[in-house]
């Protein structure tokens, strides 16, 4: 057996792992009466208010067009509300509300619960390991998409 037989493919665990990760988000923020779209970007407001829609789409890979879409809809719950942002009254910024706030902390124990279930098994010093790797492969893939990677 050669190196890329013992190896399995890697697009393949991560589209498994990610599948498995984000139904049991998806679980947990559905009956917390959470949409598609909302626990990310909940998650990402929790340590970034007041930033831009063009932020939110980086940070939770989403388009702009879903980014616009998820953010209206949050707004119309009530979870977060928009701001011109200070110096440049047309670019709008992104906070939380007080229930935006409640949601947050929600999806925020739900993530500790996935993550308690993916790491079973794993001690810190392999956790650690994984997470610089996974780091790498998510720049390597990020830098192709960029057209930077030979």
């Amino acid at each position: 057996m050669n190196i890329d037989e013992a190896v399995k493919p890697i697009h393949h665990q991560l589209l498994v792992a990610f599948s498995h990760s984000n139904r049991a988000m998806q679980a947990r923020t559905r009956a917390g009466g959470l949409k598609p779209g909302q626990p990310k970007v909940l998650e990402h407001l929790a340590f970034h208010e007041g930033c831009t829609q063009r932020d939110i789409g980086r940070a939770c890979v989403m388009d702009k067009s879903s980014v616009t879409s998820v953010v209206a809809r949050m707004e119309d719950e009530g979870l977060v509300e928009r701001r011109a942002k200070p110096a440049d009254k047309r670019v709008a910024t992104v906070y939380l509300t007080q229930k935006g706030r409640e949601a947050a902390a929600r999806v925020l124990d739900f993530r500790a619960e996935v993550d308690a279930i993916a790491w079973q098994g794993l001690d810190a010093r392999e956790r650690e390991e994984l997470s610089s790797l996974l780091d790498r492969v998510i720049e390597n893939l990020q830098a192709n998409e960029e057209g930077t990677c030979a």
